[in-house]
């Protein structure tokens, strides 16, 4: 499957990468030079089998169809795109691809893999609350911000976000070692810390809403089928990835910022982050309980602050 976006003014077609930022700034896989346009105005990422779009928090915002983005957006065929004045229109040729190891014919399907991975998982806290009190133009400056900086720190720390899953991401390191246990710990560091400076980025609407910009996240290791979804694209399957989404979904009821798993717990190499057992608890779907830690400190940030009324999304 590929994509393709179509500047309608002048024809120039650009091929869409993985993740493709289109934007003011000459560094961005599509630049336009408009001083309208933000610097790291939308994104465009490959998941699911297919293209969503993504505005990154731009001041004068991103529209599909006529229609401001808010949220990631799946592409179709023919939809066009609008940045300040200028349009673009998405163009998709195949669809997805076969996941599994055989030939069929003359095109090779994708492999899937087992491997062991750290898995990440960090959502928005009280998104659907959030996102009734503010206005439309406001929730897409504050939820783009998040985008853009979840795709800069998970990738600058050697990671791979898999998706975005409305307010929610999913992201993996492809080996359990050390090195990667830091990697994975400073973009939790990380994480927390751009929700101070969104906070502060746009401290008005948050005043007016009498709320926080606040996220929960769970760290956990483990084997994975790793495959793909079409050329270029893998995503991860298998029952760590749903054991990672039901440890953050804890974070609620124990009232903690970030939850690890004993597995990665274990390999936190000494006086690295600080973390406290919180014992044995049981998951959605699973007979076994889960060994349970709270991340106490992260690398690279202060202290994380326990909160004790943790809304639900």
């Amino acid at each position: 499957m590929k994509g393709h976006l179509k500047l309608i003014a002048n024809g120039e077609v650009h091929e869409l990468a993985n993740v493709s930022i289109i934007g003011r700034s000459s560094e961005c896989q599509i630049a336009i030079p408009d001083p309208r346009v933000s610097r790291r105005h939308a994104m465009i990422r490959k998941q699911d089998g297919g293209f969503y779009l993504f505005d990154l928090g731009s001041f004068n915002g991103s529209y599909l169809n006529g229609s401001r983005v808010t949220a990631a957006r799946q592409l179709k065929n023919g939809d066009i795109i609008s940045l300040a004045e200028h349009e673009l229109q998405f163009q998709q040729n195949g669809g997805k691809v076969a996941t599994n190891i055989d030939e069929m014919g003359d095109s090779t399907t994708a492999l899937i893999r087992s491997t062991p991975v750290i898995i990440l998982v960090s959502d928005i806290m009280g998104y659907t609350t959030m996102s009734e009190a503010m206005d439309s133009d406001e929730l897409a400056q504050v939820i783009g911000a998040w985008y853009s900086d979840v795709e800069t720190i998970i990738s600058g720390a050697g990671g791979t976000v898999d998706k975005f899953i409305g307010d929610c991401v999913l992201a993996y390191w492809t080996k359990v070692d050390e090195d990667a246990i830091k990697a994975a710990l400073q973009a939790a560091g990380k994480l927390f810390e751009s929700c101070t400076r969104i906070q502060e980025l746009h401290a008005d609407i948050f005043e007016k809403i009498g709320g926080r910009f606040d996220i929960g996240l769970a760290l956990h290791a483990g084997k994975v089928a790793l495959g793909g979804l079409s050329q270029g694209e893998s995503t991860l399957l298998g029952d760590p990835v749903n054991l990672t989404f039901r440890l953050e979904s804890l974070t609620r009821e124990l009232q903690q910022a970030a939850l690890v798993t004993g597995d990665i717990n274990r390999k936190i190499p000494a006086g690295y982050a600080g973390t406290k057992n919180l014992g044995v608890h049981k998951v959605k779907g699973r007979a076994q309980g889960v060994e349970v830690f709270a991340l106490t400190t992260l690398p690279e940030s202060c202290a994380l602050v326990n909160q004790p009324n943790r809304p639900d999304t």
